[in-house]
């Protein structure tokens, strides 16, 4: 078997791909939602994969994967890896599952990372209020991941919360926080939890803009 094209689409925001073989076999895979800009990144790989036998999925993974361990490349190499693997399953007539060692559980928890609402300010009610709504989302999540710190808004409008500039929306030199940027993140963190009770658990995304001394 041998792949014969690779192909990437933006169906709403979200890029979904196919890989197809001559032996008419076709497998899916999909990157990282709302980002249309990676269908590029994704056929950035097409000619180092024609050719290659899709079930060697260790094999074909080795000719790209190296350029794909950092942004956005690597949204781009799982998407390819996924469909690969659903190609290796199909030719098989096996769940994936089977290829990689057997079932571990029936049922995998997941988090809420994409369910999101407005929010309506940047004070602890607010993500309080914010954290409410999502455990009320009737998908049911059993944990809810929220950005705090600087990888959110509850820090950077507040010159008095950290020392140093805040350089860009979402970039790596952030500045370090200040005793009362500290606690403010504190205080969020403590009303989102309070909302959430003990039913629904809250995890946190401190993203690029945490410094050492702001982690310890």
């Amino acid at each position: 078997m041998k792949i014969t094209d690779l192909k990437c689409t933006i169906l709403g925001s979200n890029p979904v791909i196919r890989i197809t073989t001559d032996e008419g076999i076709c497998g899916w895979g999909e990157a990282e939602s709302s980002k249309p800009y990676l269908k590029s990144h994704v056929l950035f790989y097409r000619d180092l994969i024609l050719g290659e036998d899709p079930t060697n999925v260790e094999r074909v993974m080795l000719r790209i994967r190296r350029m794909g361990s950092f942004k956005p490349w690597g949204s781009a190499v799982s998407a390819i890896e996924m469909a690969l693997w659903d190609i290796a399953g199909k030719a098989a007539g096996v769940p994936v599952y089977k290829l990689l060692g057997g079932k571990v559980r029936d049922k995998v928890r997941v988090y809420n990372g994409a369910v999101r609402f407005p929010m309506n300010g940047k004070a602890p009610e607010d993500y309080a209020e914010n954290m409410a709504r999502m455990k009320a989302c009737k998908e049911g999540f059993s944990i809810i991941k929220q950005g705090v710190g600087f990888h959110s808004q509850m820090i950077k409008e507040d010159p008095s919360r950290f020392f140093g500039e805040v350089q860009g929306g979402r970039g790596l030199t952030r500045g370090l926080l200040t005793e009362r940027g500290f606690n403010h993140v504190v205080d969020c963190v403590r009303a989102m939890k309070e909302a959430l009770g003990d039913e629904v658990g809250l995890a946190l995304d401190c993203g690029p803009g945490w410094m050492v001394p702001d982690a310890i």
